[in-house]
């Protein structure tokens, strides 16, 4: 039976190297000096019941993983807590340079415009500004579709977009005949309600039995 100072020192360097950070990344993420992760990573020491317990914190696993052997597989299958807070970081900064470089560009278009027409300062704000709106909830909605399964967002960023769509067909209304329909926004009221109702419907998968399953069954009858 291996020695638990080299099963902590083997686990402790496939997780680091996991994570893509040196000895000296790794002390300074734990508050500790990278001589002292050096000595666990050779076996020759083994942090306190504490220490241990907070890299285990840091990985997202527990102490008894930590001193245990494990095979490659299992190694790489395993999340660490780390890396889930780094891909969310990662997630909310691509998800922000898309939503900015798309108003970079409407505020280019803008720009351009106002600069060849400044007398329609309302209509040009109008087109640059409001109609791209329903733009900007879509790729949000992709991107939290894809990336998290919390029906709160995705039901804020429908809602946003329902209502976007019928801000983007007042605003035409109004450029194009200089009257206000502001009872348009009255859909957005059921439209609100049939969001909440979709998102409120529980998906219960029936269950399924495979042939063996009821073989063996009928034979246990």
């Amino acid at each position: 039976m291996e020695d638990i100072k080299s099963l902590f020192a083997q686990n402790l360097i496939r997780l680091r190297k996991q994570m893509k950070i040196t000895q000296v990344e790794f002390a300074e993420k734990i508050n500790y000096s990278d001589k002292a992760v050096s000595k666990w990573e050779r076996g020759e020491s083994i942090p306190d019941v504490a220490v241990l317990k907070g890299i285990a914190d840091f990985f997202g696993v527990t102490i008894d993983f930590m001193i245990t052997k494990h095979d490659e597989s299992e190694k790489i299958e395993q999340t660490t807590g780390y890396e889930k807070a780094v891909h969310n970081k990662n997630r909310v900064l691509i998800s922000g340079i898309t939503v900015i470089a798309v108003l970079i560009c409407a505020l280019t278009v803008f720009i351009s415009v106002q600069t060849a027409s400044p007398q329609y300062l309302h209509y040009n704000v109008i087109s640059c500004f409001i109609f791209p709106l329903p733009i900007y909830f879509v790729l949000l909605l992709v991107f939290t579709s894809v990336w998290t399964r919390r029906r709160l967002w995705k039901i804020i960023l429908v809602s946003l977009l329902i209502w976007s769509i019928l801000l983007v067909t007042y605003s035409i209304i109004w450029m194009a005949t200089s009257t206000s329909a502001y009872l348009v926004f009255i859909i957005g009221i059921p439209a609100q309600l049939v969001t909440l109702m979709s998102f409120g419907i529980i998906n219960v998968k029936p269950l399924r039995f495979k042939k063996d399953d009821l073989t063996e069954e009928h034979n246990q009858e």
